[in-house]
């Protein structure tokens, strides 16, 4: 494999963009040399990954950057793949694959950058502008605008439930208490819970920007939220009861458009050579 490393090597021009048949030479290249590293690795390498594999992957990587590019406008440049190689060499927390995939690929921060780091941009960068884009996920805004008029004039909703929302925040969990709860869990006896049982109905701990939001919104029975929208979907707070540790409130939650679905509609908008628009 390193000979065929070499001559592909010998073969890209300084500067120069891989072939697609580079590009999945290399990512074999990668992939073998992570596989050492994967315990139970008993199966043949050929065997678990076969030669297609590579070139398929490739083939979606380079289309879905078409799509990043084309209903984004956005290009991934030298400088992001430069900042990208920088990250994970300062926090990864597996030196020694890091060191592994760099060799497999001859120690060449260019071909790093372009075979491990660019699908890694692209597909961080492509997820980041589709959660967030108001065209995509209009249908679902519209839907959660439509509720909140509803909740400020009064009126039921009917996808509405009740929650009970914690207003302090509890501190982060430790490693060592996770570990701790999960031996626990694993030595005691399990129990099952009969049919219809919700486990105690503890107050749910909302995301810290979202609660930092209703600390201010929901002051008194009656106070409507803002449209708040996370990255897979968008909620309103109607305040039904509020004390020192709680809100009791109703909630409607519309969920965005699924990532993986869309993203196989553009790809499929970009294979026929019509050009990407968010929607």
């Amino acid at each position: 494999m390193l000979d065929v490393l070499v001559l592909t090597l010998a073969l890209v021009p300084e500067g120069g963009s891989l072939s697609p048949a580079a590009r999945a030479d290399y990512e074999r290249a990668v992939e073998q040399a992570r596989y050492q590293f994967v315990i139970g690795n008993t199966r043949p390498f050929d065997e678990v990954y076969p030669r297609p594999v590579f070139q398929q992957r490739v083939s979606r990587e380079m289309v879905e950057e078409s799509v990043l590019q084309s209903v984004f406008g956005m290009i991934i440049t030298p400088q992001l793949l430069s900042e990208e190689f920088d990250r994970i060499a300062k926090t990864t927390k597996a030196p020694d694959q890091w060191e592994a995939i760099q060799k497999a690929l001859g120690n060449d921060r260019r071909i790093v950058e372009e075979v491990f780091c660019r699908p890694l941009v692209a597909d961080r960068a492509l997820r980041a502008k589709f959660a967030f884009d108001q065209k995509i996920h209009a249908a679902s805004h519209e839907n959660a605008r439509a509720a909140r008029n509803d909740f400020l004039a009064g009126r039921s909703v009917p996808q509405a439930t009740t929650l009970t929302l914690r207003r302090r925040a509890s501190p982060p969990t430790t490693t060592d208490e996770l570990l701790a709860e999960a031996k626990a869990q694993a030595s005691a006896p399990r129990v099952l819970s009969s049919p219809g049982e919700s486990g105690g109905g503890a107050p749910l701990a909302p995301d810290p920007e979202v609660a930092a939001v209703l600390e201010k919104e929901l002051r008194k029975p009656g106070d409507v939220s803002t449209i708040l929208e996370q990255r897979d979907r968008f909620q309103v707070f109607r305040l039904t009861a509020i004390d020192a540790d709680t809100w009791t409130t109703q909630a409607v939650t519309y969920p965005k458009r699924d990532f993986d679905s869309w993203l196989n509609e553009q790809i499929r908008e970009v294979s026929s050579g019509k050009p990407g628009k968010p929607k």
